[in-house]
């Protein structure tokens, strides 16, 4: 696995990632007060251990002209000279974002990249300084 280095952003935690976690957290523990055994607590505590992982590993880096996105610790790279538009959306679609609302849709000139058309959807802590350093990198990002 290569070594990315550059810029982290952090994935932004607003009110959406906290009531994902209580919802799941809520759903997690009612297991431990039954009387069905050790098992449902056990996985309980796994699934719950899982997704706080999953949030955990949701992170991006600028590195010289690559934008770098970890899911779950594994880095997938994209070229920033191939983005073509950068744009805030409500969108829902699933994507490494641990945001529901602060989100950044970014499309590419070629769709072989994301092998989609539906654009790459992030929400990075410090949007304005992650477009910002895109910009520098790509000047003819559209926003």
């Amino acid at each position: 696995m290569k070594k990315f280095g550059g810029t982290k952003y952090k994935s932004l935690w607003d009110k959406t990632t906290w009531l994902i976690i209580g919802l799941v957290l809520i759903c997690c523990v009612v297991p431990c007060f039954l009387d069905d055994g050790i098992w449902p607590t056990i996985i309980s505590l796994v699934m719950l251990a899982f997704v706080l992982l999953t949030f955990l590993g949701i992170y991006y880096r600028i590195d010289k002209n690559k934008l770098v996105v970890y899911i779950f610790f594994i880095p997938n790279a994209y070229p920033i000279d191939k983005i073509k538009e950068i744009k805030p959306t409500k969108s829902v679609i699933s994507s490494p974002a641990t945001s529901l609302t602060h989100r950044l849709a970014i499309t590419f000139t070629d769709r072989k990249i994301l092998k989609s058309s539906t654009p790459l959807i992030i929400s990075p802590v410090r949007q304005d300084e992650f477009i910002s350093q895109l910009i520098s990198i790509n000047p003819n990002i559209q926003l």
